[in-house]
């Protein structure tokens, strides 16, 4: 007569219940959030606090046109010496990340908005757009995951480029 061994129908059961569970409880890797921008690595996700210990140093405020405060930085990127904004809602919910840098010199700061429209457009799949130099230029990038704007303002008194990211909240649709 044959005896019974139980241990191999235990440890296929053992193995079953813990695929079981894993498979059950969700446990599969999650994607990370995607990063905000090119020039930080701060996610939607990222509270003030979270912003503060990223940044790891004093920042300036203001109030955001979001109804909460809006957090400066001092931020390279890309060679240039910036400002980075992280604008918060009055819930403390992160509505924007923008990057700000100035210069005396028109052409660098045009050379500079041609260079990030050409990689926002390869990046997005657009088609490169032909940019007239005047004094003032912008382009939206509609996306689902949040809004891409960049604008060149040249004045007499204020030479600027800024390169902001929008949370799909705030972010809208192509106009038709």
């Amino acid at each position: 007569m044959k005896h019974f061994n139980p241990k191999p129908y235990r440890i296929s059961a053992l193995l079953l219940s813990v695929l079981l569970a894993f498979l059950l409880c969700g446990c599969q890797n999650e994607k990370p959030a995607q990063a905000a921008s090119p020039f930080s690595d701060v996610t939607w996700e990222y509270s003030i606090e979270d912003v503060q210990a990223y940044e790891n140093t004093e920042p300036g405020t203001y109030d955001s046109v979001y109804g909460g405060l809006c957090y400066t930085y001092p931020k390279s990127y890309d060679t240039f010496e910036g400002t980075v904004k992280y604008m918060f809602d009055g819930n403390g919910k992160l509505m924007c990340i923008a990057w700000t840098c100035s210069s005396e010199e028109e052409q660098v700061l045009y050379d500079f908005y041609d260079k990030i429209e050409a990689a926002v457009n390869a990046k997005n799949d657009d088609s490169p757009a032909v940019t007239d130099k005047i004094s003032n230029a912008g382009h939206v990038w509609y996306r689902e995951d949040g809004n891409i704007i960049l604008s060149l303002m040249l004045t007499s008194d204020l030479k600027a480029l800024q390169y902001s990211y929008l949370h799909p909240d705030v972010s809208s649709p192509p106009k038709e």
